[in-house]
């Protein structure tokens, strides 16, 4: 069925869990609840996701890490019935009037504002699943899920997509590259599921090598310089783009640059702008509109283009400046490790571009704006320049830009 880290489940195993949830209050009834559920054993999370799919209940995953009042708040939030926190036999019961909904509930980013609920009908996750399998260009490589299963990039691309064509995925719930890189090794013809950041890490464990079969790439683009490492330590370099509302909507191949998402999937139809005037993403899927708040593109050839997020595009007198093109310049810089840009109110320009960044070898500011201005547009060059000890990211990898606004 599955492996979590080195260690193999069945079948049988997934039916033995069941039938212990079928002795257990609110879960023997699933489908008349919204559970939420926090578990740090990744094999109780996903065989108690997939028996409230069966049973056609709602369910809300809550980060393993997680303290309890964080997980009670975000269960709240959700409106559960009831949270499972640590264990599945111990209910915390907040109310007990039916749920008429079948539902997944994901929480967003929260990268805009406060995190808000989702709620996914199983009908509309199985018709993705389809679509995506359709796309995906796998045949039996082995999935390594190195993201939180929690997440729809890791629970539903990774693990629940994986499971309905009928290849065992394998869980990595420890983040330790080292241990990674082992399981990559182990298992040769594979397809890693990683944010940047992790996949980053582990190709710089290694010399020129190649570690990667196919490794797909989601949530925030890769830098360029990133990019550019990483091509020759893979044999194929996959994209995916999507959003909390619609899950998955495109797969790219085998990418080249950093904001190619690829043709989107058969169950969505996208509109975007052009190379020369890029818009909103909109996500049309049987009747329902869906505005991504993501600014791209859609080339000639079909292919969907992602920039930046509408709130992060920084306004510097009427020109556009995202973000992405000013942290790739950055991280070029030898010396710069971490790099994030966001904007500030300006009084002159209506916004500013600022930069926050990471250097271990004392690169000074004087030296970051000095190699900006050799490769940026004047309206592009961050005004304010701040080194820090590390850049703050969310739960999901995710920097966010507009915390860094506020500061």
């Amino acid at each position: 069925m599955l492996s979590i880290n080195d260690v193999h489940y069945t079948n049988k195993d997934l039916e033995e869990a069941f039938q212990r949830y079928e002795q257990l209050p609110f879960l023997k009834d699933a489908g008349k609840w919204r559970v939420a559920a926090c578990l740090a054993d990744s094999f109780d999370w996903l065989s108690l996701f997939f028996y409230i799919w069966k049973k056609g209940g709602s369910v809300v995953p809550v980060h393993a890490a997680s303290p309890r009042e964080a997980a009670i708040r975000t269960a709240k939030r959700a409106k559960s019935n009831v949270l499972f926190y640590g264990t599945v036999a111990e209910p915390i019961v907040f109310h007990e009037e039916p749920d008429a909904d079948s539902v997944l509930i994901q929480m967003t980013s929260g990268t805009t504002g406060e995190p808000k609920c989702i709620a996914r009908t199983w009908a509309s996750i199985e018709e993705e699943l389809e679509s995506y399998n359709e796309a995906l260009p796998v045949k039996n490589e082995v999935p390594i899920v190195a993201c939180p299963v929690t997440h729809s990039y890791g629970l539903l691309c990774g693990v629940a997509a994986s499971v309905k064509r009928g290849v065992e995925p394998v869980v990595a719930s420890s983040p330790n590259p080292k241990y990674i890189l082992k399981l990559l090794k182990n298992y040769p013809a594979h397809i890693f599921y990683g944010a940047p950041s992790l996949i980053h890490t582990i190709g710089q464990l290694t010399g020129e090598e190649k570690i990667f079969h196919k490794v797909m790439t989601s949530g925030t683009l890769l830098p360029a310089a990133w990019l550019e490492r990483l091509l020759p330590k893979a044999e194929e370099v996959l994209q995916q783009y999507g959003c909390s509302e619609a899950g998955c909507i495109s797969i790219h191949s085998s990418i080249s640059k950093p904001d190619e998402m690829g043709k989107p999937l058969s169950h969505v139809t996208v509109k975007a702008g052009t190379v020369e005037k890029p818009d909103e993403i909109v996500v049309h899927k049987k009747g329902e509109v869906i505005h991504t708040k993501d600014v791209g593109f859609v080339s000639d050839i079909g292919q969907l283009h992602f920039l930046a997020r509408l709130d992060d595009t920084i306004n510097v007198a009427g020109l556009n400046v995202y973000p992405h093109e000013v942290e790739s310049v950055l991280l070029a810089m030898p010396g710069v490790d971490e790099a994030v840009v966001f904007k500030k109110t300006d009084p002159f320009s209506g916004e500013r571009v600022c930069v926050k960044y990471v250097s271990s070898s004392g690169v000074d500011e004087k030296q970051v704006r000095t190699w900006c201005r050799e490769r940026l547009a004047p309206y592009q060059m961050p005004v304010d320049v701040i080194v820090s000890s590390s850049i703050p990211t969310l739960p999901n990898g995710k920097m966010n830009r507009k915390q860094l606004s506020r500061i």
